[in-house]
């Protein structure tokens, strides 16, 4: 197995500290920041943490609008300190907002949400998230020597998530830990005193690697109507049985799905804040272990 590989083995189960790879695999230090380096610059390597926010009590629930007049910048901001995921199409004016929900408030923040966007004209449908699947590529299916996938097995971690569940108390420490390892997954997380809180929430890396600018998400009737290829990180499914699955790929497999996507309800993303956008766990719903609804405002 390329040198590479066995990196990236290793970095999707406990990230990219070159102190806890050196040990895994038994190389001097100074040689492995040197191809970590080398997989971030030169094969782009992204990760990103597998975090079962529905054990922290943390449900998710997801807005997709469509001819929206709505900014972007403004959408972001619809539910508050809540917003989970936001994807904004590049070409037509829609974009989908995943956020965070107490099940006992769902459908009081979907009708107030509804009520919203029907004076605003803009055609949204808003869904709870009952299951969350991220797909985690086999390390052995690229080829460092061409940049390339060059077969497609996956390691699927599924995230069943409950209508009820519990608010499970968490410290600013434990948020912070979560949000710090989301923006650099090379910090020595297991070191902090606030592991032990977060220990169980966290199923490892997904990650991407080659040119990944634009973010696809699909919007499927039925899971068998997935388009499985090495570019697919999640799938989430919806109360109405649908499912949306994001792809992360270049240009050039973005103009070969294309293709195939005549059928389907599609926003194309770039990676770019303004297009693309994840946001940090509510630490203002830890604070005093309860929820308060957010006054949404749409300016």
């Amino acid at each position: 197995m390329q040198i590479e590989s066995e990196i990236v083995k290793f970095a999707r189960t406990f990230g990219l500290n070159p102190h806890i790879l050196s040990l895994k695999l038994n190389l001097p230090i100074n040689r492995i920041m040197k191809i970590v380096n080398e997989i971030i610059l030169k094969y782009n390597l992204f990760l990103f943490p597998i975090i079962h926010s529905s054990e922290f009590g943390l449900n998710k629930a997801i807005i997709w609008c469509e001819k929206s007049l709505v900014k972007y910048e403004n959408a972001k901001k619809l539910i508050g300190p809540l917003g989970n995921i936001f994807r904004g199409d590049i070409e037509d004016r829609k974009f989908m907002l995943i956020f965070y929900v107490n099940t006992d408030y769902f459908e009081i923040y979907k009708t107030k949400l509804q009520d919203v966007f029907s004076k605003l004209n803009v055609p949204c449908d808003i869904h709870f998230i009952t299951e969350i699947d991220r797909f985690i590529n086999k390390e052995t299916c690229y080829d460092f020597s061409q940049n390339k996938w060059i077969c497609n097995e996956k390691i699927v971690k599924k995230e069943k998530i409950p209508r009820k569940n519990t608010l499970f108390s968490l410290d600013k420490g434990d948020v912070d830990l979560i949000t710090n390892l989301q923006i650099n997954p090379q910090i020595p997380y297991w070191k902090s005193i606030h592991y032990r809180h977060i220990k169980r929430v966290l199923k490892g890396f997904v990650y991407t690697l080659g040119n990944t600018n634009y973010i696809i998400n699909i919007r499927y009737n039925e899971p068998a109507q997935i388009i499985d290829n090495p570019y697919l990180l999640s799938a989430i499914r919806l109360d109405n049985g649908e499912v949306i699955a994001e792809y992360h790929m270049d240009l050039n497999g973005l103009k070969e799905l294309k293709g195939k996507l005549k059928n389907h309800r599609v926003i194309i993303s770039v990676r770019d804040l303004h297009f693309a956008h994840g946001f940090s766990l509510p630490y203002e719903v830890f604070k005093d272990n309860k929820w308060v609804l957010p006054k949404i405002e749409i300016e």
